[in-house]
C-alpha cells in the first residue's frame, strides 16, 4: 500500500489573457475492499475566445464523474485487469471525444484539448496521454518522460527526418497530430507500470517544459526535502520571468510506503 502526495501549480503565464488550462486531483478509497487510489489530470485547451476553457473543464468535470461513479462500479463488479482499466478509461475518452465534436459542430468553433492522465491502484500507474503534455517520472534521482508527443515535430523526430536540436528549434512545435476533438476517433497513448516507493510523477503542459530547462526539472523532482507542493513551486520559479509564452500546469505526485 502506498500514500500519494500531491501539489498543484497552474497560471496563465507571462502572455495569455487567459488560463486555458485544467486540472483535475481526487484520491480516495474504492471499492469494496476501500483500496486507495488517486486520478489526476491534466488538460491544455485550445480555441478562440474562451472556448479551450470550457473544453478543458468539460473533460475535467467529465473525468471527476467517472471516478465517484464508472470507476467504483468497475472495481465493485472484479472489472479490475490492466486491460479492464485501459478499456474502462479509453471508452470515456471516446464518449467525451464525441461530446467535443459535437459541441464544435453546434458552435462553429475550432477547439480541442490534449489530455495528460494519471491512475494509481493497487501498486501501479495507468496513463493515458493525448497531445503533447506530459507525463514524467523521477525515479531513484534520474527523470524520465512516460508519454510520447502527438506533434508533428515529435512524429518527425520519431521517423528520423528531424535532430533533437532541430526539433527544439522548429516553429511547428504546436502542431498537433492528435488531440481531444481532432478526430472521430481519438488515438490515444497508454501506458501502465509498477509503483516503486519514492517515486515523484509530474503531469505539465507544454508551457512549462518548452521554456524550462530538463535538468533543473530533474534536480527538482529529485530533491528529498521538499514535499510535492514545493515541487510544483519551484517547476514554476524554473521559467524565467517573460519566458511564460503559454499558459503553465504542474501537478506533482509524490509516492511514500504505508
Amino acid at each position: 500500500m502506498a500514500v500519494y502526495t500531491y501539489g498543484v501549480r497552474t497560471d496563465r503565464g507571462d502572455r495569455k489573457q487567459e488560463n486555458q488550462d485544467s486540472i483535475l486531483c481526487v484520491t480516495g478509497n474504492i471499492a469494496l475492499d476501500e483500496t486507495e487510489a488517486a486520478l489526476f489530470l491534466v488538460a491544455d485547451g485550445m480555441g478562440g475566445l474562451s472556448w479551450g476553457r470550457q473544453v478543458s473543464s468539460y473533460i475535467t468535470s467529465r473525468f471527476e464523474a467517472w471516478w465517484k461513479e464508472d470507476f467504483p462500479a468497475m472495481m465493485k463488479a472484479e472489472r479490475s485487469s490492466d486491460g479492464d482499466i485501459q478499456e474502462l478509461l479509453e471508452q470515456e475518452i471516446w464518449d467525451i471525444n464525441q461530446e467535443i465534436l459535437r459541441f464544435r459542430s453546434q458552435t462553429q468553433c475550432r477547439c480541442g484539448s490534449t489530455l495528460s492522465l494519471l491512475l494509481l491502484y493497487k501498486g501501479k500507474y495507468y496513463i493515458e496521454n493525448m497531445g503533447d503534455s506530459r507525463v514524467y517520472c523521477c525515479r531513484r534521482g534520474k527523470m524520465s518522460q512516460l508519454t510520447q508527443d502527438q506533434s508533428l515535430v515529435a512524429q518527425l523526430l520519431r521517423e528520423g527526418k528531424i535532430t533533437q536540436e532541430e526539433a527544439e528549434r522548429s516553429e511547428q512545435k504546436n502542431i498537433l497530430t492528435m488531440c481531444l476533438g481532432m478526430f472521430d476517433v481519438p488515438q490515444s497513448f497508454f501506458a501502465v507500470g509498477k509503483l516503486r516507493d519514492e517515486d515523484v510523477f509530474l503531469l505539465c503542459s507544454d508551457g512549462l517544459y518548452n521554456p524550462a530547462d530538463p535538468e533543473e526539472m530533474e534536480r527538482i523532482l529529485a530533491d528529498t526535502g521538499c514535499t510535492a507542493q514545493e515541487k510544483a513551486d519551484r517547476l514554476r520559479g524554473s521559467v524565467l520571468p517573460g519566458e511564460g509564452r503559454d499558459n503553465i500546469s504542474a501537478v506533482v505526485v509524490q509516492i511514500y510506503p504505508y
